[in-house]
């Protein structure tokens, strides 16, 4: 990769200087499929507190419209990455484990640490991931907002930003119902309805249930995992009155299933000997076809997920055309999940049960200046005041199940007074661990644009923030689980830091349709302690109780940012053609460590990520357009010394020069979009194709380097054909998923207790045993639409 990296570089600079040397009249935008709001024949986006031509915006946006998702078959937040280059999503064995990353950096959600990206409904902050995995409902749009957001989106956004738009009613009557059929039983109806209550107030109802079997056959009780019934439910009432705007928003979303992910064995990754041993020790051993439907391992599984806030955003025009919008809201997430069994094996040996409990309340008043009025139209401005709170409460109880005993403990005293335990507790609960978290953060932001010249402009932005954190941790372990989870009491004092990120642009429009810009932009995550287990305990403790030492607490994470972009429309603006190379540079990069049996957060040292986004649109005409996207990533650890041995060897290793985890050096995605009229008769019809892919990339949960976590290259193709109507009052549509069937490798970890199996060292020193996530397989279904 290095001979060619000069090229990769020069190819962007090439493009931007072309587009700059390439000034193109003004002329009416064609509409864009990739708007997530139409006004005015542009793609409006709300990436700066304001609605402006995302082509005037100095950022990275990937914007989706809602009927853009339709069409590409984007269900939930996990398919996003499909149409959002440069955006992944992935979740392990449990729903609360959700990974939201931008640029090939993110957070898992299972922990007490700060998400890289933050996520807005509504333009209200989401603080857990995981709570946002119920399908897309209603929604108008999204906009994938990429490079540090601190200025105006706050902290939790120190690599990027989602931001999720649902539709607003209209003052008429008028609505649409859709049913679904899809493979492996997937039956879904959903739609929304518009009610007029007054003159100047207007409602709007949507709702959606869905009903899964799921596509995972087990070999091993006979039964089918990956279900779930959904269902969700939003209201929204608008109201205008003179100088006034109120929107009240209320959702709902219970997802009511299994919660299974396959996991299956890869049998490279331990010689023939060892696989012949797990063979024959635990029933046939698991499944090792990496390329099926098929699993083999004892489940015990269960998962209720419900997800429910309100909302309200006032919105106050006031003399000289400025806005003060105030927008209060809170939100419940709890999480109940059974997950198990969890060394994956056809032998029922332990189960976890996950417990999240998160409610936050966010509270903003902002400033929204007039747009380029004031000082003789040469300033406009932004601002805002902003309070945040969270109570966010985990668990973790580890139960052990029939065979615990004869398979992990050693034969003898040991094991008949395990089986007594077992007897007399029914191992439920063997390890009990309870995590309680307070935030609360408060800042003040301000960002204004300065109109040097008609072509010049400078943006000046700066954000205080102050957070405080205090919490505890409680771990109990009896004593036969002790060498999974150690015991361990711990009240954590908490922190009060306070960080000033900033923004700093300068853009040039050589002419209407042109637009280059630079941006140097900072992003933070505040510090904060483990809520993992530990063994030995993380926490050291004198003989009187009294704390010595702790490796629970770690500290901030940095983001310094750097982007060079160029927005430009050809050929009467039927080309849009974006791009933004960019440079991140992490300090103090908050890593997940694994210790063989449970993992670890500490401060892993610097990592850079730079490369380009490159996002094209070609609409000859209303009637047909091509769309594609093209991301490079060069992902390198600056500084990482310490970072985890491989698994069968231990220790750290010195990672520096190694690329991040999911962070794969090609990714994009192409779409074609055609549609005409079927004579004279009022009917039309539309077809879609669309491929993602992504290269090579280390898709492990721990940054440890090993090759056997290197997952290869994968594209994936989905289409839809719909038939419409006159007015398009109905429509029918025909649309598959992963169409060719490809398998690849979204996620691997490690086998549990792997060391204790005698899984390590086998393929080569500092291997063990890796169990592969299967991807969804090949998905097709038909949808019917009716509009009144």
């Amino acid at each position: 990769m290095t001979n060619i990296r000069p090229y990769l570089w020069a190819t962007p600079f090439a493009l931007a200087t072309a587009l700059a040397a390439s000034p193109v009249a003004a002329q009416e935008a064609t509409v864009d499929d990739t708007a997530t709001e139409d006004l005015g024949n542009v793609i409006v986006v709300t990436a700066q507190k304001r609605a402006e031509n995302i082509q005037d915006v100095p950022i990275s946006i990937a914007a989706v419209s809602g009927e853009t998702m339709e069409t590409a078959n984007i269900l939930t937040v996990m398919d996003l990455g499909r149409v959002a280059t440069n955006f992944q999503t992935v979740r392990s064995s449990n729903t609360g484990s959700t990974r939201i990353g931008i640029r090939g950096v993110g957070s898992l959600a299972n922990t007490l640490i700060e998400p890289s990206v933050a996520v807005f409904m509504d333009g209200v902050y989401v603080p857990r991931s995981g709570a946002i995995l119920g399908a897309f409902l209603d929604i108008d749009g999204v906009e994938v907002l990429r490079g540090p957001q601190g200025t105006l989106f706050g902290r939790n956004a120190s690599v990027g930003a989602l931001s999720i738009r649902s539709a607003l009613p209209r003052n008429e009557f008028s609505g649409e119902v859709s049913a679904e059929a899809g493979s492996f039983d997937r039956y879904k109806l959903s739609g929304h309805i518009n009610v007029p209550l007054g003159e100047n107030v207007s409602a709007r109802v949507a709702a959606m249930g869905q009903w899964y079997e799921g596509p995972w056959k087990n070999v091993f009780d006979g039964k089918t995992y990956g279900g779930s019934d959904d269902v969700a439910v939003r209201g929204t009432v608008k109201a205008e009155f003179g100088n006034v705007e109120w929107i009240v928003r209320g959702d709902f979303t219970r997802l009511d299933g299994d919660g299974v992910v396959n996991f299956d064995f890869d049998p490279a990754s331990v010689t023939p000997a060892r696989l012949a041993f797990l063979q024959a020790a635990f029933s046939g051993g698991p499944d090792t076809n990496l390329n099926d439907r098929v699993m083999n391992q004892s489940v015990a599984s269960g998962l209720v997920d419900k997800n429910w806030g309100v909302s309200s955003t006032a919105s106050l025009d006031i003399a000289g055309g400025s806005t003060l919008r105030l927008i209060n809201s809170y939100r419940k997430w709890t999480n109940d999940q059974l997950d198990g069994d969890i060394v994956f094996l056809p032998v029922p040996l332990a189960t976890r049960r996950s417990l999240f409990d998160s409610g936050s309340q966010n509270h903003e008043l902002q400033f929204i200046s007039p747009e380029r009025e004031w000082l003789g139209g040469h300033f406009d401005m932004v601002a805002g005041v902003y309070y945040f709170e969270e109570k966010f409460a985990l668990g973790e109880q580890l139960n052990m199940d029939t065979q615990y005993c004869n398979v992990l403990v050693p034969a003898g005293p040991g094991r008949a007074a395990c089986a007594a335990y077992y007897a007399s507790t029914g191992g439920i609960a063997a390890t009990d661990q309870d995590v309680y978290q307070k935030v609360r953060s408060i800042a003040a932001y301000a960002q204004g644009n300065v109109y040097i010249s008609d072509a010049l402009t400078l943006t000046l932005g700066g954000r205080w923030t102050n957070d405080r954190k205090r919490g505890s941790y409680s771990q109990v372990s009896s004593p036969f689980t002790q060498t999974i989870r150690a015991p361990e009491m711990l009240t954590y004092p908490g922190l009060s830091e306070s960080r000033f990120t900033y923004r700093v642009s300068l853009n040039y429009k050589p002419a209407d349709d042109v637009m280059l810009f630079a941006t140097h932009s900072t992003g933070y995550k505040s510090g904060g302690y483990n809520s993992g287990g530990g063994v030995p305990s993380l926490s050291t403790f004198d003989p009187q109780g009294n704390l010595i030492s702790t490796r629970r607490v770690f500290d901030r994470e940095t983001v310094k940012n750097y982007d060079f972009g160029v927005k430009s429309s050809w050929l009467d603006r039927a080309l849009t053609a974006n791009l933004t190379l960019y440079r991140m540079d992490i300090a103090g990069f908050q890593d997940r460590a694994f210790d063989g049996v449970s993992f670890v957060v500490r401060n892993a040292g610097n990592l850079r990520q730079q490369g380009f986004e490159l996002d094209l649109v070609l609409a000859p005409s209303d009637r047909f357009s091509v769309s594609g996207s093209l991301a490079y990533l060069d992902s390198k650890f600056t500084d990482f010394a310490n970072a985890s041995g491989l698994p069968g060897i231990g220790g750290t290793q010195d990672l520096t020069g190694k690329p991040n985890s999911f962070s794969p050096a090609w990714s994009g995605s192409l779409a074609a979009d055609w549609n005409g009229d079927i004579g004279s008769s009022g009917l039309s019809w539309a077809a879609n194709a669309n491929v993602a892919f992504v290269s090579d990339q280390y898709v492990g949960t721990v940054n440890d380097a090993n090759p056997q976590s290197i997952a290869d290259g994968y594209a994936v193709l989905g289409a839809r054909l719909a038939l419409s109507g006159r007015d398009d009052r109905w429509s029918l549509a025909i649309f598959a998923r992963n169409l060719t069937n490809t398998h690849y490798r979204p996620l691997a970890v490690y086998q549990p207790l792997g060391a204790a199996l005698g899984l390590n060292n086998g393929a080569f020193p500092g291997s063990t045993a890796n169990r592969i996530q299967a991807n969804e397989p090949r998905t097709y279904g038909i949808s019917g639409t009716i509009r009144f």
